[in-house]
């Protein structure tokens, strides 16, 4: 299908705020999972004097929930399709429309 310049500029923008949702949830997720790798206790089975049994559930679901919302936020701004585990294409794999 061929788009209108409006349509592709608008599928740009959308794509750009798509792109920044993905580093903003990226960013923090990486710095949590990465403070419960560097403050566990193992001695005292804790992360931050939280026990692992309710840190690692919460944990999960952390993940879970970026997950989930990662595959809804990450499609074509044109054919809604899942754009990969990039964060910068230049062009949808699927329709191939141009993202930046």
């Amino acid at each position: 299908m061929e788009y209108t310049e409006d349509q592709k500029a608008s599928f740009k923008q959308e794509f750009a705020t798509r792109r920044k949702r993905q580093i903003i949830l990226a960013v923090p997720l990486v710095a949590i999972i990465l403070g419960f790798a560097v403050f566990a206790d193992e001695r005292n089975n804790a992360v931050l004097g939280i026990p692992v049994d309710v840190a690692g559930p919460v944990l999960l679901v952390l993940v879970g929930a970026a997950v989930v919302f990662s595959f809804r936020n990450w499609r074509c701004p044109a054919c809604d399709k899942y754009l990969g585990k990039g964060l910068g294409p230049r062009f949808c794999p699927k329709c191939g429309v141009p993202l930046q």
